[in-house]
């Protein structure tokens, strides 16, 4: 059964969007992996931890036949694989993947959050979720992306890249 799956991807190091394609590349020759959309590219402020170069973030939805914990191991191998090693929380690395969304799902492990926990105060995520789907309901806050984009609190930047 294909469950939708939605992923945030971000960079701070070396070519920051090669990264993050190169990230949805490997995400892509998954088993079963299928792209549904893509956000545009953002580049935005640190989050957490400011004194770092800006990121590139973007959010992309594929269909998938995994379950969640099998996602996340091959995600911390293609982030192993591009050069993310152990480091500081929050601090600068050359990729990031993250499960967003995996359909309705709600996993609260200490390897695993689903959704991730964060998405309702950050507008990096927030921003590209909303452009590829807007009407998708947070299954905890029980609210639509485009509302809780709305109502978050974030002030930091997001700056979309333009070709």
């Amino acid at each position: 059964m294909e469950h939708p799956l939605f992923i945030g991807l971000g960079s701070n190091q070396g070519n920051k969007i090669k990264n993050c394609e190169q990230a949805i590349e490997e995400i892509l020759k998954i088993d079963s992996h299928q792209l549904v959309s893509r956000s545009s590219w953002y580049m935005t402020q640190p989050w957490g931890k400011d004194n770092q170069d800006w990121f590139i973030n973007g959010v992309i939805q594929v269909k998938t036949c995994l379950d969640p914990y099998e996602i996340l191991k091959r995600c911390k191998e293609i982030e192993f694989r591009l050069g993310r090693r152990p480091n500081v929380s929050w601090g600068p690395r050359p990729i990031d993947i993250d499960i967003l969304f995996y359909n309705n799902l709600m996993v609260e492990t200490s390897e695993l959050k689903i959704p991730h926990p964060h998405i309702h105060q950050r507008n990096f995520v927030l921003i590209p979720m909303a452009e590829i789907s807007p009407q998708f309901i947070h299954p905890v806050l029980k609210k639509a992306i485009v509302h809780l984009l709305k109502d978050v609190s974030d002030q930091k930047k997001v700056l979309k890249v333009t070709d």
